[in-house]
């Protein structure tokens, strides 16, 4: 099968997901149980693609610890980040929260005027590590269930020569077509009902929602129209 068919599969199956899970009522609940499935379905389908490839002698080498992609350019869809920030408003001390959103603008200060290019070529700690593990790993966006590497040491070339496209890690292709995929299946169905999404890198998306403190029930109640 091609990957272009395997794309739109997992397209419908986003969409699919959304529909299941939220039809035309959505509220907060509802919602938020939805971001769950479908982060369950992504980590399902990659601990059964690990297995394979563990299998096939080609093993992934992402481990706690390794953090040389918690540097880069990371972006999520606004459900991410109001998914994550409920999941560090229920787990994490006032404290934790604090220091969160401090790496976040700081982060967010270098990288708001850089252009995509820029950006992608810039290394900065992510908001959420810290001590070489990340601190919101069960919310992570997808971007991040998906980057796997089979080359740690590829993993750090490419951290050292950013932008360099001879230095690329060694990342498995089907996890980043699936998962982007389902992503954007899940963020159409969104838009079908209503909901104003964007793009942002973790960093500008997250600050955004603390300092504007939108809620999950305030953004649904934006909705401009019904499906």
């Amino acid at each position: 099968m091609e990957y272009r068919e395997i794309e739109r599969i997992f397209y419908r199956d986003g969409y699919r997901l959304a529909h299941q899970h939220l039809g035309e009522l959505i509220d907060a609940t509802n919602l938020l149980e939805a971001i769950r499935r479908l982060y369950l379905s992504v980590d399902e389908l990659l601990d059964a693609f690990l297995g394979r490839t563990a299998a096939e002698g080609r093993p992934a080498e992402c481990r706690k610890g390794c953090a040389w992609c918690c540097h880069q350019a990371v972006f999520a869809v606004t459900h991410e980040f109001l998914y994550l920030r409920q999941f560090v408003d229920r787990h994490t001390e006032r404290s934790g929260q604090q220091r969160f959103a401090e790496m976040a603008r700081a982060k967010s200060d270098h990288t708001m005027m850089k252009s995509l290019e820029g950006q992608l070529a810039f290394r900065f700690p992510c908001p959420f590590l810290y001590e070489g593990a990340c601190s919101v790993y069960e919310a992570r966006p997808m971007a991040c269930r998906i980057y796997l590497s089979s080359s740690a040491s590829a993993c750090c070339r490419e951290y050292e020569n950013p932008g360099d496209d001879l230095h690329f890690p060694d990342l498995y292709e089907f996890p980043l077509r699936a998962g982007r995929m389902l992503n954007e299946g899940f963020v159409a169905y969104l838009k079908h009902s209503g909901l104003h999404t964007s793009e942002l890198p973790v960093e500008q998306g997250y600050i955004s929602m603390v300092e504007n403190g939108l809620t999950m029930e305030e953004w649904i109640g934006e909705r401009t129209s019904s499906p």
